[in-house]
């Protein structure tokens, strides 16, 4: 009698779950918010980022406030990356030329920004696959500071068979050649989508 009293108990709490279900919109990549509201919720990848954006003057381009672009792209370059490129960033004697964001100069804040921010709203599936051993297919894009992009979905092989694993997003830039994986795709949110690069990305002009 015990044993069922029990089951009893699991069965209805299990049941009553819904009663406290919160569907908070996050699972599937969505957020209602900017996409300038969103990296400021989000200060673990994202804050060095910020202080990048609102010293280039760009925060109502990444607000949605930018008529001429109400809706952007962003292949987002996070902390990790910045903070690579002020430790990597040298003078002939090999000490860093820019101790924080606030010494790097303004245009060339927003050059480099605007190297990795594309008009319009283009998900993952949007983009074409690469042409698997090659340095073509994709589909090519031009960013606000005028880079050629091609952005190209790769399929992984799973348990020895090819091209039915997950499925990748990645860039290229086609005059200085350098290349990057996205880490976390479809980050939308409700003036564009982020597509978050990888911690190892090399943030520099493209």
């Amino acid at each position: 009698m015990k044993n069922i009293l029990i089951l009893l108990g699991l069965l209805f709490a299990v049941c009553s779950c819904d009663d406290y279900f919160h569907d908070s919109g996050l699972a599937d990549g969505k957020h209602d918010c900017t996409m300038w509201e969103y990296l400021n919720t989000q200060p673990q990848d994202w804050d060095s980022t910020v202080l990048l954006i609102e010293r280039a003057g760009l925060v109502d381009l990444f607000d949605g406030k930018d008529h001429e672009h109400p809706e952007i792209t962003f292949f987002g370059v996070t902390d990790l990356s910045i903070e690579q490129f002020l430790l990597k960033t040298v003078d002939e004697e090999d000490e860093p030329l820019y101790a924080r964001v606030d010494d790097i100069p303004v245009d060339l804040c927003r050059e480099m920004l605007l190297s990795h921010v594309v008009p319009g709203k283009i998900m993952k599936e949007e983009f074409d696959y690469e042409v698997k051993g090659t340095l073509t297919g994709g589909t090519m894009v031009t960013t606000l500071s005028g880079v050629e992009l091609r952005v190209y979905r790769t399929r992984s092989e799973y348990g020895g068979v090819p091209d039915i694993g997950a499925e990748g997003l990645s860039i290229h830039a086609m005059v200085s050649g350098q290349m990057a994986s996205v880490a976390s795709a479809n980050i939308e949110t409700r003036s564009g989508v982020v597509h978050s690069l990888s911690y190892t990305y090399q943030f520099t002009e493209l």
